[in-house]
């Protein structure tokens, strides 16, 4: 039989869910295979490449360990840079890639060998990624830790906030003497507490700002997945929602915005 020379496809399958693909390429003036190994990369891996630079620098995915005696993993293909959110992301066809070392076995042997390194490589993707001893989660405070905030800030004068809310003084100086207590709150006491919360913290005009910011970050995702609507409807609902200006829910976003980039610059 008549070789074929280039790149081959000898091996196309799906392994723990995965795509894993095997070539074997053959030249004209070489008597040996090379043969390639490709196994799919999913959103939420242990990704092989750095979301900040694409390349394989301050990653937690071991590239030596993906590998066997066999088979060197060399890198990874099909990731994408994302103006949007300016990260390197994941698409459906980004795949680690290896080599298989000795050209002189058989395709068989070949298969096999590439195979054993499949797994390895789908075991490193899993792996749960160690948190750094001095990353700091986000501090997100719930809505009774807001209303606890707010009744107990002494800048806060208990008969303004009573007009303002409709809360009688005597029940927000027990608040206040006992934070603790509003656990037992009504959810309408909560609510309104919380309402107040983000009134009294937050600017209108730095919300104002965060929304507009939304709405173009957003809006430009919009019509880069139209025809998706996995990804296309939940953006829709957050660029509907940042139209009508729902102050509260925005100055919540905002929030949690705002601590996580607190946290990402500590880091």
């Amino acid at each position: 039989m008549k070789k074929k020379y280039g790149k081959n496809l000898i091996f196309e399958d799906f392994i723990h869910d995965r795509e894993v693909k095997m070539y074997r390429s053959d030249a004209e003036d070489s008597v040996h295979s090379d043969y390639t190994l490709n196994v799919q990369v999913f959103t939420l891996d242990n990704l092989p490449f750095s979301p900040l630079t694409g390349d394989q620098q301050h990653i937690f995915f071991d590239y030596e360990k993906a590998g066997t005696d066999a088979v060197k993993i060399t890198g990874v293909e099909g990731h994408f840079y994302n103006a949007i959110t300016r990260r390197y992301e994941v698409t459906d066809h980004t795949f680690v890639v290896g080599e298989l070392l000795d050209d002189k076995v058989s395709e068989t042997v070949a298969t096999q060998q590439m195979r054993e390194a499949a797994e390895k490589v789908i075991a490193e993707l899993s792996k749960r990624i160690p948190m750094p001893a001095h990353f700091k989660h986000p501090q997100i405070l719930t809505d009774v830790q807001r209303a606890e905030k707010l009744v107990t800030d002494r800048n806060v004068k208990i008969t303004s906030l009573s007009k303002a809310t409709g809360i009688s003084t005597y029940t927000l100086y027990n608040y206040r003497k006992n934070p603790a207590s509003l656990h037992k709150a009504s959810q309408a006491t909560v609510d309104c507490l919380t309402s107040k919360y983000f009134e009294t913290y937050f600017s209108r005009n730095e919300i104002e700002r965060f929304r507009m910011m939304l709405i173009n970050i957003v809006g430009a995702y919009l019509k880069e997945t139209e025809g998706n609507p996995i990804a296309y409807d939940p953006a829709h609902a957050l660029y509907t929602m940042c139209q009508k200006g729902d102050w509260h829910r925005l100055a919540k976003m905002e929030e949690l915005w705002r601590a996580s980039y607190s946290v990402e610059r500590s880091l």
